[in-house]
């Protein structure tokens, strides 16, 4: 009887924590993969890296199939095309969901503000790590899964991508963090893909808020590296930066984690500001 009143609570618990935070641990998700039937586990790597290895009985979808195609990197699918996606591979607005990628928390981050834009009630973020998952004993494999087919319905979600046109007329005061590298930050990156930033943002790394293995810091840790950047609780705040994945994981760092109100995601980023040639840079 003991044994069950504890089982219980440590599911109440564990529920509540998911409830104010996306992120689940490794030992969280091994105790939940046995226990939940139902969950719907996605590994968001490329095809050729799922094959190698991947979570036993995780489905394969890869964050670039949620990306319109075209010569601007990284924007998203409508709404209803991304509905067909999800539905196709098994999951459901109302699925229970797990994301991971290859352990830098870029992708997964990328494809939990997708699901959440378009109306996803529940779903987690996992940090692949080797260490962590042997100790947790999560089972890999080489095998691929496929989900039943389903159906995703869109709804009305509180996480509504910020736009140009937002961006274009921000109120005094507000502070808008690049998540990318320095050189692309000063428009002089190898690649040449990169002339400057957008005029007023500040240069915030996105690994910032990670640790050296590429884990969400603690919230007190997050905090106290953001503030170096001016990031403060009760500041309007905006993040971008090249094509929408790095200021992901700023977005939930500083809003999910942190617990911060006032953060937006443009999640057209650089790549949707220079379509605009109007649209100033600066360096």
């Amino acid at each position: 009887m003991l044994k069950k009143i504890f089982l219980i609570s440590f599911i109440l618990i564990s529920l509540n924590t998911l409830a104010q935070n996306p992120l689940i641990t490794a030992k969280e998700f091994a105790i939940e993969l046995k226990a939940n039937k139902n969950m719907v586990v996605i590994d968001v790597n490329a095809a050729d890296l799922y094959g190698k290895q991947h979570i036993q009985g995780a489905i394969n979808l890869p964050h670039k199939e949620l990306y319109k195609p075209g010569t601007v990197e990284g924007q998203i699918k409508p709404a209803e095309e991304l509905a067909v996606i999800f539905g196709k591979k098994g999951i459901s607005n109302t699925s229970r969901i797990v994301l991971y990628d290859e352990g830098s928390n870029r992708y997964n981050s990328r494809v939990w503000w997708i699901l959440k834009s378009i109306g996803a009630t529940d779903v987690s973020i996992l940090h692949f790590n080797m260490d962590q998952f042997a100790a947790a004993r999560i089972p890999l494999t080489a095998t691929a899964s496929t989900g039943k087919a389903t159906t995703f319905t869109v709804t009305e979600s509180a996480y509504k991508p910020y736009l140009m046109g937002d961006v274009q007329k921000l109120t005094e005061g507000t502070l808008l963090l690049d998540a990318r590298e320095k050189d692309e930050f000063e428009g002089a990156d190898a690649a040449k893909k990169s002339k400057g930033h957008i005029p007023g943002a500040v240069w915030m790394n996105f690994k910032e808020v990670l640790t050296a293995t590429g884990s969400y810091k603690s919230k007190e840790d997050i905090i106290a590296s953001v503030a170096k950047f001016g990031a403060t609780p009760e500041k309007q705040i905006v993040v971008y930066c090249n094509s929408g994945i790095k200021a992901s994981v700023l977005y939930i760092a500083l809003k999910e984690i942190a617990g911060f109100q006032h953060v937006n995601n443009y999640v057209g980023s650089y790549s949707d500001w220079v379509t605009v040639p109007e649209n100033k840079l600066a360096k």
